[in-house]
């Protein structure tokens, strides 16, 4: 019987000092460990640099507009329905419904009221209206043209976060997107739509 413990015990030794000297499936087990680590990583960066190209496409997208707009005296309506079906094309490769609102606002008496209003996929401020100026730029008897673009922006699959007891969960909710510009006209004092 005692031979027999020590036989189970050499035998269990030795395929111990096997098990530590093997080496074979060491990389598939720190394979199996670091894989799901790094598939998240690359979804995440995925999610968030596609978040920051829409958010710099609709800055872009309000400052071509207001650019456009800015550069003429006068407009027709048509001319401005053109421009505004431009912003499609801006923001390329995205297809975001874009609600675009462009409006004319006159700064008199500290003041600044809405002269005209254009829209797409959007409601248009009253004329007449009080139009909130930043104070920087809120000077007495100067015209501004504003140019503000809005989406909502859905992750392609979801972002990923930390709930309240540090689980890690998935959010498809939307993120709600605004841009807004505002500049001075570049010919003359105003810029009319007709």
């Amino acid at each position: 019987m005692l031979n027999t413990l020590k036989s189970i015990k050499s035998r269990t030794l030795t395929l111990v000092k096997r098990f530590r000297q093997e080496v074979k499936g060491v990389a598939a087990i720190e394979f199996a460990i670091i894989a799901p680590i790094m598939i998240l990583l690359f979804f995440a960066t995925v999610e968030v640099s596609t978040a920051v190209a829409v958010n710099r496409k609709i800055s872009r997208v309000s400052s071509t507009l207001g650019d456009l707009i800015t550069q003429s005296q006068k407009l027709s309506n048509s001319d401005v329905l053109d421009i505004m079906k431009a912003a499609t094309y801006v923001m390329q490769p995205y297809d975001h419904t874009l609600q675009i609102t462009i409006t004319g606002v006159k700064i008199s008496g500290g003041s600044a009221k809405v002269v005209w209003s254009r829209t797409q996929n959007a409601s248009p401020y009253a004329v007449g209206a009080n139009y909130p100026i930043p104070s920087k730029i809120n000077k007495n008897g100067t015209f501004l043209v504003v140019a503000k673009v809005k989406t909502t922006h859905s992750p392609l699959f979801a972002f990923t976060k930390l709930d309240e007891n540090r689980n890690l969960s998935f959010d498809t909710t939307a993120i709600d997107m605004e841009e807004e510009i505002f500049l001075r006209p570049r010919i003359g004092t105003s810029t009319s739509i007709e």
